[in-house]
């Protein structure tokens, strides 16, 4: 079907090119001819054939290629009729009929031949046609021998899988009795490896339960060495008119705290604790409480010998007091009246002037350097926290989880502020506390807890420069958990005051007098001024604004509330402020600080 619409379509464009050259003919004798053609009245027509017409004519042109030696046929003679045409013969036109048969020749010439055209293309088309009905008989034919190839090789095959489907199972059932085999063997192994594995968590776990339990006694041993070394510390403050008696234990004293700090740096470095490190540890305490108990025993027979030095000269005293009045009272003379007897329990001189009385009063002096002393022994102890570069991360860490809550301190609302303190508690109190993508804990080194409390204890007192001195009621927030932390962690108090004093002595109160010797800028940054990286002193406002944030900070902690249910005392209440109070009225009056 497909063969005989492209035949028709071949047909048609040949009838269509017919068309063409018929028109394209007409076009090219218009110029020739004037008027019609046909009928009484055409116009004379001469029909000649010239060698221009010869070549574009295709038929002339196919006529001579095709018989080039042909003779030209010969030429028909037509009469050279002429009819006339009308009701007279003047009147008429003459008409010359050779010419109009000339034409009608040529005219009954092309449609013979066209007529032939027809026929062969006919022709030709019913021979397309059989070629067409062949090929599909043949392609039928060819149709039916594929399809029953394909039936019998679909057999083939079919016979071929039920072959190979029966081979399958068989393969199947000893492949199946083959994995249940080895699946036993598979599952013996695994019970064994299970059991193994068993075993060895067993093992780690006990392992990891007896290093849990050497860090604990570690961690315990090293609270009381610290307690230890407290008391020693303590006792040669408190006793500081004897520290000449004490040189062999203060040496003592430093090498067994070297010895323990280099146990605790190497147990943070390897993260492992052995028997031996806790053995050491223990020794170290006992050698710590040996040192304790022998400068007990030296206290004590300084004490005595003391006690007995002065039973000795008052017995002197009173010998002495004895014999003179025995050499002064003349011998005629009755026993001496009563009144002028000398009194035996005569007050005790007066002790030598304090010079610096005018700067500070006794007792905020001996606080004072309480404190003091207190801060920079356990400054000394964190250095070599601070100048272990592997521990840098660590030390960022716990700068991060401090800054961040202390910093969102404010009175938003009570959920807010309860989460800024839990947030610190946990941090103190030892807990694993989130930063960022990581946590921190203040055990992950034995200095850990000093150097969190100092840094949290520095913080909040950079508060009063940063915020309270320009927002007055940002210190009480602020307060309040001071006040919580320093009710659960008295040493985070003690180094609050110790950096309040250090940025603000006139919190002491005590007016620092400029020493001998002392430069001028080392006196101003002793009174808390402060200078910029070239050397410029801050101006005497931006002095003062701090001063008063300080003060402010100070003033709220002493006033602030505890927290509902608290039964453990302020730490440091408004007996401490009037107490300050007093002291700071007894100096005179200095400007720009008091009110004048």
């Amino acid at each position: 079907m497909d063969k005989f619409t492209l035949d028709m379509d071949e047909l048609l464009s040949d009838m269509q090119s017919l068309q063409v050259s018929a028109l394209s003919r007409a076009a090219l004798i218009s110029p020739l001819v004037q008027g019609r053609t046909l009928g009484p009245d055409c116009a004379p027509f001469a029909y000649s054939t010239t060698d221009a017409d010869s070549e574009n004519d295709p038929n002339l042109s196919n006529v001579s290629s095709s018989e080039p030696d042909s003779e030209p046929p010969p030429e028909r003679h037509v009469p050279n009729l002429k009819v006339t045409i009308g009701r007279s013969q003047e009147a008429g036109r003459k008409v010359d009929i050779g010419e109009l048969g000339a034409l009608v020749s040529f005219r009954m010439f092309e449609q013979e031949r066209e007529r032939e055209r027809r026929k062969e293309v006919a022709r030709v088309l019913e021979e397309r046609q059989v070629r067409v009905r062949e090929a599909d008989r043949l392609r039928e034919e060819q149709h039916r021998e594929r399809l029953q190839r394909v039936a019998e090789e679909k057999e083939r095959r079919a016979r071929e899988v039920e072959v190979k489907l029966l081979e399958a199972i068989r393969e199947q059932e000893r492949a199946a009795k083959e994995f249940e085999e080895r699946n036993n063997a598979e599952i013996e192994a695994e019970n064994r490896r299970l059991a193994e594995v068993s075993e060895q968590l067993r093992r780690k776990d006990e392992e990891m339960k007896r290093k849990q339990a050497m860090f604990e006694a570690i961690r315990t041993h090293q609270g009381n060495f610290r307690k230890m070394t407290d008391v020693f510390t303590k006792t040669l403050q408190a006793k500081a008119e004897y520290l000449a008696n004490f040189g062999a234990q203060k040496k003592s004293v430093q090498t067994v705290v070297k010895a323990f700090e280099q146990l605790l740096h190497g147990v943070n470095a390897s993260r492992e604790v052995t028997q031996q490190d806790v053995e050491r540890a223990v020794e170290y305490c006992k050698q710590m409480e040996q040192i304790n108990a022998e400068v007990g025993e030296i206290l004590n027979r300084i004490q005595q010998e003391v006690a007995d030095r002065q039973k000795k000269e008052q017995e002197q005293a009173e010998a002495q007091k004895q014999q003179q009045q025995k050499q002064e009272a003349p011998p005629e003379v009755a026993p001496p009246i009563p009144q002028d007897t000398p009194d035996t329990t005569a007050p005790k001189p007066a002790p030598p002037p304090n010079p610096l009385a005018a700067f500070v009063s006794q007792e905020s002096l001996a606080f004072y350097t309480e404190i003091k002393s207190f801060y920079e022994q356990h400054q000394a102890a964190v250095k070599t926290l601070l100048d272990d570069a592997s521990m840098k991360t660590y030390r960022f860490s716990c700068q991060k989880a401090i800054n961040t809550p202390v910093n969102a301190i404010s009175a938003v609302s009570r959920e807010h502020f309860l989460d800024k303190f839990t947030k610190l508690d946990a941090l103190l109190s030892g807990q694993q506390v989130r930063v960022g993508d990581q946590s921190v804990s203040i055990n992950a080194h034995p200095l850990g807890r000093t150097y969190c409390t100092m840094l949290l204890a520095k913080k909040f007192v950079s508060q009063a420069d940063t915020a309270i001195s320009s927002n007055q009621l940002a210190a009480f927030p602020i307060a309040s958990i001071i006040v919580a932390l320093w009710q659960k962690y008295p040493d985070f108090g003690r180094f609050f005051l110790a950096y309040l004093h250090k940025e603000c002595p006139y919190l002491v109160p005590y007016y620092l007098p400029q020493l001998a010797g002392q430069s001028q800028e080392d006196y101003l940054k002793a009174i808390g001024y402060r200078f910029s990286s070239e050397g410029i002193l801050e101006k005497q406002d931006q002095y003062l604004k701090r001063m008063t944030g300080l003060a402010r900070l100070y003033g709220a902690v002493i006033v602030t509330n505890l927290r509902r249910g608290e039964t453990t005392p302020h730490p440091h209440g408004l007996e401490c402020g009037w107490k300050w109070l007093c002291n700071i009225l007894n100096l005179a009056p200095l400007p720009d600080i008091c009110a004048t």
